[in-house]
């Protein structure tokens, strides 16, 4: 006799798994628990209704899931990785997406972690997306993703301070990020000076 899995444990289990893919590399060990944050913090801006932001907090936590296929060799490497290493690690959009696809109920989820690197200027991966044609989830995911990565150290620079960071959004609004976002996450950014509850 077969159970019906519930879906809160589906999504306990796949949160978990995304949360021990990242634990693999001690400086992203949270990284996407804190994108979650902003993007639901940037979504709060943007006036989104609840049902919403509680799917922009699910998003979040899950847009990195497709690191589970990437390799310890190249996820913890230190040095610049070589083009084939840097296509490897690219491919973690497409198996995020993959793995997540069978879900139904995950559909927008399984979109945003396809989505999480395109660019406003059409200069992102896998599709090079442009634009309006980007979810406003992913832009949204896009925009904490960016922040949250500037603000934590890296294993080929040291973290910068969060008005840095900031003044580098505001950089890339309109060419890198989805302007409407970067002045949300602004709005945010003025109230609290970037930092994060987790």
């Amino acid at each position: 006799m077969t159970q019906k899995l519930d879906t809160q444990d589906v999504l306990t289990t796949l949160i978990s798994l995304a949360q021990a893919a990242e634990a693999r590399n001690p400086l992203t060990k949270d990284h996407s628990e804190r994108v979650a944050q902003v993007a639901h913090y940037i979504g709060e801006e943007l006036e989104l209704p609840t049902q919403k932001l509680e799917r922009l907090l699910l998003m979040g936590r899950l847009h990195n899931i497709g690191k589970t296929g990437i390799r310890d060799s190249v996820l913890l490497k230190t040095e610049k990785l070589n083009d084939t290493e840097y296509t490897h690690v690219k491919n973690h959009t497409i198996l995020g997406a993959q793995l997540l696809a069978p879900i139904k109920e995950l559909e927008d989820v399984a979109e945003v972690c396809l989505t999480h690197h395109e660019r406003w200027d059409g200069s992102g991966y896998p599709h090079g997306l442009r634009g309006e044609e980007i979810p406003l989830a992913t832009r949204l995911i896009s925009t904490a993703d960016v922040y949250v990565a500037i603000i934590s150290e890296r294993p080929h620079r040291d973290s910068m301070p969060e008005p840095v960071a900031a003044d580098i959004l505001n950089e890339e609004k309109g060419t890198l990020l989805c302007p409407l976002c970067v002045e949300a996450f602004q709005k945010w950014f003025d109230k609290t000076g970037g930092k994060i509850d987790i």
